[in-house]
Formats: C-alpha cells, structure tokens, sequence
C-alpha cells in the first residue's frame, strides 16, 4: 500500500463531543482547569488525485479548522498543515502505528485512536502554554456518512 492510501482513515463526516481546557487557570497542579463542553463536525476528503486530504472542522465557539494532510515523498514523513479562523497556521508531523495516529508540532499535539471498524476516533490534544504539556482537549467523533 502506498503510504499516502493510509490516510483514508481520516475520510468522511464525523462528529465530535468531549471537553475542552485551557485559561488563565490551568496548570500541573489544576490541568484540567476551564473545562467546557466540545461539540463539533469535521469533514475529510480526498483533494484531487487521491494523494492529499482536506479536512475541515467546525466547532464551538465558533472555531473553525482547515487542514491540509499527506505524505511527503521527499522528506519520508507524513505532514499536516492547518489554518484556523483565530489566525494560526500550524505544521505538524504526522506518524502513525497500527491504528493510532499522532500528530506533533512545535506548540500542540494530538493522539488520534481509530475503533476497529473505522466509525470512531478518540482524540487527545494537548497545548504547551509555558514549558509543560497541558490537555486542551478530549473527545470522542464517531462516523455520521
């Protein structure tokens, strides 16, 4: 299977609910400190020829995701690039193992468990506001096409 073909984990319409952190609050001694519910639709397909997928989410808030995802050839690694409507623009390496996949970048990191049957994710962020990991968010997006 060509590396790009992997990808089509992430196809499809889900949505998505779990709980978001973050604020002037959180810490290691109170991590999940500003909790609020998350609610959220996201919707992935392939970009003309099947190599890349475009992704967009709409969540609470609102906040508004737009990602780019594939496989670099030239640099032997899977890449996200993201934009979202509060203004930053995020470039992530993408690795995956079995049906986890994690994305890591200079400012946030997610963890994104795929079910057996392909209809559900458990996604993980977290943030690094000072110099420690912190959640920023849970959830749970199950397939809704």
């Amino acid at each position: 299977m060509a590396e790009h073909e992997e990808l089509a984990v992430f196809l499809g319409d889900w949505h998505a609910e779990g709980t978001s952190y973050g604020g002037d609050e959180q810490s290691l001694d109170n991590p999940h400190a500003g909790a609020s519910p998350w609610n959220s639709v996201h919707s992935a397909r392939w970009h003309s020829g099947n190599y890349f997928i475009v992704q967009e989410e709409r969540a609470n808030g609102p906040f508004d995701t737009l990602s780019l995802m594939g496989w670099d050839a030239e640099a032997g690694r899977y890449f996200a690039r993201t934009v979202e409507n509060h203004g930053f623009a995020r470039d992530y390496t993408l690795t995956v193992d079995g049906h986890t996949w994690t994305l890591t970048g200079e400012h946030e990191r997610a963890t994104y468990r795929f079910g057996e049957d392909g209809r559900s994710q458990e996604i993980a962020w977290e943030w690094k506001p000072a110099e420690v990991w912190l959640p920023l968010c849970d959830r749970t997006a199950n397939r809704i096409n």
